[in-house]
């Protein structure tokens, strides 16, 4: 088993900008700094993510090709 299969997974708390990208995520949303800030009115995304990771989502990262801009995905 790997760390990450060790760590237990909480939610995070309904109503918070960490639970509205979760619920988005496991929709199947990639999320990017735009459709976090224009969509779910979230400004700071990365420190949702590490929120998110911490309490034991995979959350996946890439560049978009060509970009500097990152997404994210649940694995």
């Amino acid at each position: 088993m790997t760390q990450l299969e060790l760590m237990p997974v909480r939610t995070p708390k309904q109503g918070t900008q960490a639970y509205e990208l979760l619920y988005a995520m496991k929709q199947g949303v990639r999320l990017t700094i735009w459709n976090a800030m224009t969509v779910y009115h979230c400004g700071a995304l990365h420190q949702r993510i590490k929120e998110l990771r911490d309490i034991g989502w995979p959350i996946q990262r890439r560049v978009l090709p060509g970009t500097n801009v990152a997404e994210f995905w649940l694995e």
